[in-house]
């Protein structure tokens, strides 16, 4: 009389496992994944469209200090979006955003590396690129590097020259 007992299944077993039948035929389409929140051709404008609440802009003010941080203290800023403005440039092959500090009579260049850049414009077109920092190699060194999410050649240049002090430069 055991046996009988044994064998008889209970109807709310059988239900789950036609319930964990069905959804491995639908395994593909509900797999708990979540949906992603671009098709692989969106445009620039739609990404950053959706990543604008993730994005630090950097102002001109703010460039010199920031280029220096991401590059003395890569760690504390590494994942993070930052979006930059400057004139594109190339030193040994490699791409960078540039601005030129300006400290009495002398200029010197405060440049970040830019890594993954598509289409490269002109060399000393005024571009805006919003990537991730990063640390990366450039010319064999391992340093601070901005990631290219998207980069924009704008039509108007804006301040190439940034005082080293935070003043206007007249």
């Amino acid at each position: 009389m055991q046996d009988v007992q044994e064998s008889k299944q209970n109807p709310k077993d059988e239900q789950s496992q036609d319930a964990s039948e069905s959804s491995k035929d639908t395994e593909g389409e509900e797999s708990g994944e979540p949906e992603p929140l671009l098709d692989a051709d969106a445009t620039d404008e739609e990404l950053l469209d959706v990543l604008k609440d993730d994005i630090h802009v950097v102002a001109d003010d703010d460039y010199v200090a920031m280029v220096k941080a991401f590059t003395e203290e890569t760690d504390e800023y590494a994942g993070d979006i930052y979006q930059l403005e400057g004139l594109y440039t190339t030193e040994d092959g490699f791409p960078y955003v540039t601005r030129t500090v300006v400290d009495g009579d002398s200029r010197t260049a405060s440049s970040m590396p830019l890594k993954y850049v598509d289409e490269e414009p002109e060399e000393g077109a005024w571009i805006r690129v919003t990537g991730i920092v990063n640390r990366g190699e450039v010319n064999g060194e391992d340093r601070a590097v901005l990631e290219t999410v998207v980069l924009e050649i704008m039509e108007e240049q804006g301040q190439a020259e940034l005082s080293a002090h935070g003043k206007e430069i007249s």
